[in-house]
């Protein structure tokens, strides 16, 4: 996939290049043309300028691989890594902007800029791209060992990222199986890479062979220019797939860690939890609050918060806070409230209606205990309960729990009579922590008040 391609990398790298300075500067001069007085500064300053421009978008495009096997690589994700590359450029360049350029230049050229870079650079790589899979053929692979399962796993992979002009043309085997075309046992391989020039990668499951004849297949590739790349056995037995680390000369397979377990995504989503939280105290509380206790006040004595143990984030219990809206009870921390349940007030049947009775929780969001969105926590007794009967449950607390949940919004909320219903809401909870995105969270929050609205059936 990726001989032959120079011309067209560079190609593609030039272009950048030109719509880059092009849109910078472009957007300058029109900015310049309505504040005469600039020019003379702007001339004496605008070398360090174009010098920065072009040395960090170089530095930026290096460190995010945004040309990396540049021709074969689905377009959807190219773009993602054009827009990820701009974003973290863009970044750069403000901070250098706003410290030696901002008294001479002024800001309002950048955004716009940025802007028509990325929308050009993407038209640009999208033309050459189309130039390339038009003249070339697709990707072309045969495998060493494997079973079907595998092979399958592979090619699945392999289209995700290239696309569907992917084939295997056949596997390498001493036992056939019906999944393949057979193309011959692993002593023909070497006879086979002579005569045939067909494939562009050779990916090496596992077989008998020795460490000898291995090297020796190796070199072969290397002398008909074909990619020669190891497969784990087992590339499917990590569900999230597997990650790739080194320590020392000695390289560890794990399984990919979810979103949330990185830092950039972990602060991006406690910055969220603490601007939303504190938006909603300053702007709501001060005129819902004193209604709401009024009401619990007068319609039944107790308490106007419920505090309740629940089981928190990496298994550890707090104190989740909230409306109450029972009479006061001894099974409150043990029975699951149902429909007419006659424990609930009439304010209180109203308040779990609207999601009322869980605004208290922005508190513990404040403190650290919550975040905004992720699995609603359970009372401790059905987290013992429930762990020894779905396999996946214990994963819920991996993230810190939230106020809403995507299992919540998709109607998986309630009692949970039958154990099918606690089963798909942990699925859902699942889905959440491995597919986590800031927009998955806004979804969320959106459906969230939109249930508030119309209200829910299973809110009680």
């Amino acid at each position: 996939m990726e001989r032959n391609t120079d011309r067209c990398l560079y190609l593609a790298i030039a272009l950048d290049a030109v719509w880059l300075n092009l849109c910078l500067f472009g957007f300058l001069l029109v900015q310049i043309s309505y504040n005469q007085g600039f020019r003379p500064v702007v001339m004496n300053t605008l070398p360090y300028l174009v010098l920065c421009i072009n040395v960090f978008w170089l530095l930026t495009a290096t460190f995010t691989n945004v040309y990396q096997v540049f021709e074969g690589v689905k377009l959807n994700l190219k773009i993602k890594d054009l827009f990820l590359s701009v974003l973290i450029y863009t970044g750069l360049i403000s901070l250098v902007y706003y410290q030696f350029f901002f008294p001479v230049f002024q800001t309002h050229f950048l955004i716009p800029a940025f802007f028509s870079f990325l929308l050009l650079s993407a038209v640009s790589h999208f033309a050459i791209r189309y130039y390339i899979r038009n003249r070339t053929v697709g990707l072309t692979y045969a495998v060493i060992g494997g079973e079907g399962s595998n092979l399958e796993h592979l090619q699945l992979v392999l289209s995700s990222v290239y696309g569907d002009q992917v084939m295997c043309v056949g596997r390498f085997a001493n036992e056939e199986i019906p999944e393949a075309n057979n193309l011959g046992s692993y002593e023909d391989i070497e006879a086979y890479l002579n005569k045939n020039s067909s494939i562009s990668k050779l990916l090496y499951f596992y077989s008998d062979l020795s460490k000898k004849s291995v090297q020796r297949i190796i070199q072969v590739c290397r002398n008909r220019y074909i990619d020669f790349e190891i497969v784990p056995l087992e590339v499917d037995l990590f569900e999230q797939g597997i990650k790739l680390e080194q320590f020392a000369y000695l390289p560890i397979f794990r399984r990919k860690k979810e979103p949330l377990c990185l830092v950039q995504n972990k602060i991006l989503k406690r910055v969220f939890d603490i601007v939303f939280s504190l938006l909603v105290i300053v702007l709501i509380f001060p005129w819902l609050f004193p209604l709401v206790i009024l009401m619990i006040k007068l319609e039944s004595k107790g308490p106007i918060f419920f505090l309740q143990k629940r089981t928190g984030y990496w298994n550890k219990p707090f104190n989740c806070i909230k409306f109450r809206t029972m009479e006061v009870n001894a099974k409150s921390d043990r029975q699951q409230a149902t429909k007419r349940d006659s424990r609930i007030t009439q304010v209180g049947a109203i308040f779990r209606r609207t999601n009322i009775d869980e605004l208290p929780q922005f508190f513990n969001v404040l403190k650290g205990d919550m975040s905004v969105v992720g699995p609603r926590p359970h009372m401790l007794q059905h987290t013992e309960d429930y762990s020894n009967l779905i396999d996946k449950y214990m994963i819920r607390h991996e993230v810190k729990p939230g106020i809403t949940g995507w299992a919540q919004v998709s109607g998986w909320r309630g009692p949970t009579k039958e154990l099918y219903q606690m089963d798909k809401r942990v699925e859902h909870d699942v889905n959440y922590i491995e597919n986590w995105s800031f927009w998955f969270d806004c979804k969320c929050i959106f459906l969230t008040v939109l249930n508030m609205v119309k209200g829910e059936d299973n809110a009680f």
